[in-house]
């Protein structure tokens, strides 16, 4: 019995954020894919929204490209500014990791212990 690829939007959301994540440098970026707004259209094409303050509006994605090939799909690429979520959003350009890029956050924000959002 052959196997069916069923491929609904979900999945195609998670590849192609999976994608950017491949090809992000900083943690800026990796910030960027995990935020950006990623829709599936019936017409076989995909919009991805990235924050310009976290993914440079010039810079591509050749692991989405690829993605959308294998997938017969149509990439359109949007950029929109506004959702980072902490002051100094080039910060994350300057770590390393997560956990550097944190320490570096909370010395721009003068060492204030972080509030709970109620």
């Amino acid at each position: 019995m052959a196997l069916t690829m069923d491929m609904d939007a979900k999945k195609v959301e998670l590849l192609v954020r999976a994608a950017l994540l491949d090809d992000a440098a900083n943690v800026n970026e990796r910030l960027g894919a995990l935020l950006a707004e990623i829709n599936v259209h019936d017409d076989e094409s995909v919009w991805v929204t990235l924050d310009m303050d976290l993914w440079p509006e010039e810079k591509l994605s050749p692991a989405v490209e690829a993605i959308a090939k294998m997938l017969w799909l149509e990439i359109e690429w949007e950029a929109t500014e506004g959702t980072f979520p902490f002051a100094w959003p080039g910060v994350g350009e300057h770590a390393a990791n997560t956990v550097e890029y944190l320490k570096l956050v909370l010395e721009a924000y003068g060492g204030q212990k972080p509030k709970p959002d109620r």
